[in-house]
């Protein structure tokens, strides 16, 4: 059975392009078409693209704009993985996978916000206090609800089961609720399922939260579970040793390249100032941010990285960086220009399916990824998706990540 983009979607996207001014379908239209090129490619080679994915939101955007033109959509199945990229994208027509036609709601979504605009940005960050001995739980792009039966559960289902069955004192979700972070989206596949904690859980803003314009997103952070972030969607955690920053890298990224690179907004904004006011406290730092630092494999650092970075004096730096956005799991060596040494880690596989990263087999800066088979049925190029708990004793941390079964699947020894 051949695949079809949703006729109402598909109008939704042709009415909205048509109301965008012309400077704005200038800007975006490059990105509709190197996607478009990139799904082209594989409908014809049956293979996929030997350089990054295009985003998933943007795969079937010309389809959509142009009535399938080219004849992308009718030449894929539904329910088939056609290939696995070098980045781990699954080249699928299955829910989630990188050529869902369920995407284009996302596409639909994010243009329509433009109109309006998006929601004010909130400048009232939270200093949260928290013990001196305390369990943290992290999983990023995490929002894909529990959508597989209960013989075969979504992986989401799994990672939240499991990460209340290790009773950690707070949890934190990296962002993305899929697949427009609209307001059902955010209720239901997010607020609704999202495993509590005794001191609180927290959820920071995304490119997928910010294609509703963030408006779903911020009346979720002012309510439970999410609460203590006092409808801001950045803030600080806090005990004797150590300060867990966790700043919104989405609200001032480049909307016309559909908030897909991390920004903390302008150099003397509130966000940096508010790093820096963390930093001055001269405790430990870990940052948390929903955009990447690094590229994939490490091999290089992001605009975002130079932005974190001026919060902190010359040769310093946060001790770790957590963030989601890629969804891998990936530590990475200590990142150390400048002297800095922050040991960075991606742990954006919280539920969407991936495949075998190939380009992370031997690159330098990898030191673990994530790339044993999840043996799942429905999806057999998938490996194994989870989530990562932060252990901290006084001065001392530890870090595990876990595996959606429970697993362990990297584990630090505790150090200073």
């Amino acid at each position: 059975m051949k695949i079809s983009i949703d006729a109402v979607i598909a109008s939704r996207i042709k009415a909205a392009w048509q109301k965008l001014d012309s400077g704005k379908r200038s800007r975006i239209a490059p990105a509709v078409l190197a996607a478009n090129q990139q799904a082209v490619s594989v409908v014809q080679s049956k293979r996929a693209p030997s350089g990054p994915a295009a985003a998933h939101h943007l795969m079937l955007a010309h389809s959509a704009l142009t009535g399938d033109s080219d004849g992308v959509v009718a030449g894929l199945d539904a329910g088939v993985v056609v290939d696995v990229g070098p980045d781990g994208t699954i080249w699928g027509t299955g829910k989630y996978e990188q050529l869902d036609p369920g995407w284009a709601e996302a596409f639909a979504v994010f243009l329509e916000s433009l109109i309006p605009g998006k929601h004010d940005f909130i400048a009232s960050p939270q200093v949260v206090p928290i013990p001196d001995n305390v369990g943290i739980a992290l999983a990023g792009d995490w929002g894909t609800g529990d959508w597989r039966t209960t013989a075969n559960p979504a992986p989401s289902t799994d990672v939240r089961n499991h990460m209340a069955l290790l009773a950690p004192d707070l949890t934190i979700h990296l962002g993305d609720v899929y697949y427009a972070g609209t307001q059902d989206e955010e209720q239901h596949l997010m607020v609704s399922l999202w495993p509590p904690a005794p001191e609180g859980s927290f959820a920071l803003n995304s490119n997928h939260e910010m294609y509703s314009g963030a408006k779903p997103y911020f009346q979720a952070i002012a309510n439970a579970p999410f609460a203590k972030q006092s409808g801001c969607s950045y803030f600080a955690l806090e005990n004797s040793n150590w300060v867990i920053v966790g700043l919104d890298s989405a609200y001032f990224s480049d909307d016309l390249n559909l908030y897909m690179d991390g920004s903390l907004g302008p150099e003397t904004g509130t966000q940096v100032q508010f790093l820096q006011q963390m930093v001055a406290k001269n405790k430990k730092v870990i940052v948390l941010t929903h955009h990447n630092a690094l590229s994939e494999d490490g091999s290089s650092t992001t605009a975002l990285w130079d932005q974190v970075m001026s919060g902190f004096p010359v040769n310093k730096g946060p001790a770790y960086w957590y963030w989601g956005h890629v969804h891998a799991g990936v530590v990475y060596q200590n990142q150390d220009p400048q002297g800095r040494n922050v040991a960075c880690r991606c742990c954006g596989h919280g539920a969407l399916p991936w495949g075998l990263a190939t380009e992370l087999e031997n690159a330098a800066n990898v030191a673990w990824f994530e790339k044993r088979p999840a043996n799942d049925p429905d999806i057999p190029e998938r490996v194994l998706n989870g989530f990562a708990v932060l252990r901290l004793n006084g001065a001392s941390i530890s870090e595990t990540f876990y595996d959606e079964n429970g697993g362990v699947a990297w584990p630090c020894p505790d150090h200073q």
